[in-house]
């Protein structure tokens, strides 16, 4: 009668040892944490996208096409050039400064540049055509091979004189008549702090930069008016030529050129 009772005191015992070492076991365990469901960070930028389409009275510019101009002169455009600078967006109380120099060869049609900015409501975009003195007059070796600045461009003049601001070239026939191939050349370069002018880029309405999305402003120029405006016109017959000698030239192709910019 002890025996038995001695061994069912035994298993007792064994099964509560057992039962203690899964209790400690199951205690000692530790579940992987649970990871919070991440949040994606709120984007706090946008891309503006810059476009500049040169025309023809309305229609895409095509470099060696015969065009008529404004005098009725046979022309056409091998080359246009241009310097654009200190791009920036304003509203009320802040602003956001893109650029201060930008380089657009615009001899095979539209071209594109892209910025990130801001997101928000933006109710001012401006530029200049030209660059600032502090930079035209800088030493060129300074910018490297992808700098708008750079020479390989093919826009520097020299020390005196800095940077071309636009170039348009092209040839001419005065007679409206003739079918002869065009030999007379025309290349008229803006430059100096003289020609340098203030652009306004700004939409009929305000731009708007969302995040992690473009927005693109599209300026069409009008490169027929480069012959004309409101305040007169040029007779490539006798106003064909300058290269930074011939100012009263270049500030009224300058006119032309800035009147000739509208923005969608």
């Amino acid at each position: 009668m002890l025996r038995i009772r001695h061994f069912i005191i035994m298993r007792y015992t064994h099964i509560a040892s057992f039962a203690l070492v899964v209790l400690v076991l199951a205690g000692c365990r530790k579940d992987e944490p649970i990871s919070p469901t991440p949040v994606p960070p709120v984007a706090t930028t946008g891309k503006l996208r810059l476009t500049l389409v040169p025309e023809w009275e309305g229609q895409p510019m095509q470099r060696f096409t015969e065009y008529r101009n404004f005098s009725d002169y046979r022309m056409t455009i091998e080359l246009l050039k241009m310097h654009i600078g200190e791009i920036q967006l304003l509203d009320a109380d802040t602003e956001a400064f893109l650029a201060d120099a930008t380089y657009w060869d615009l001899g095979n049609g539209p071209v594109s540049q892209e910025w990130t900015v801001p997101i928000g409501s933006w109710s001012v975009f401006q530029a200049a055509l030209g660059i600032r003195p502090e930079l035209n007059y800088a030493d060129p070796a300074a910018y490297g091979p992808n700098h708008p600045l750079n020479v390989s461009n093919g826009t520097y003049w020299n020390w005196a004189t800095g940077y071309r601001f636009v170039m348009f070239e092209g040839r001419y026939d005065p007679d409206p008549a003739s079918t002869a191939t065009l030999i007379s050349a025309y290349a008229i370069h803006t430059g100096m702090d003289t020609c340098y002018t203030d652009l306004d880029l700004t939409p009929s309405t305000p731009i708007v930069i969302e995040g992690d999305s473009t927005t693109e402003v599209v300026v069409r120029i009008a490169v027929d008016r480069f012959f004309y405006s409101s305040t007169g016109s040029i007779d490539l017959a006798t106003e064909n030529t300058a290269h930074g000698n011939n100012i009263p030239l270049a500030l009224k192709f300058t006119r032309h050129v800035k009147a000739s910019f509208s923005v969608q």
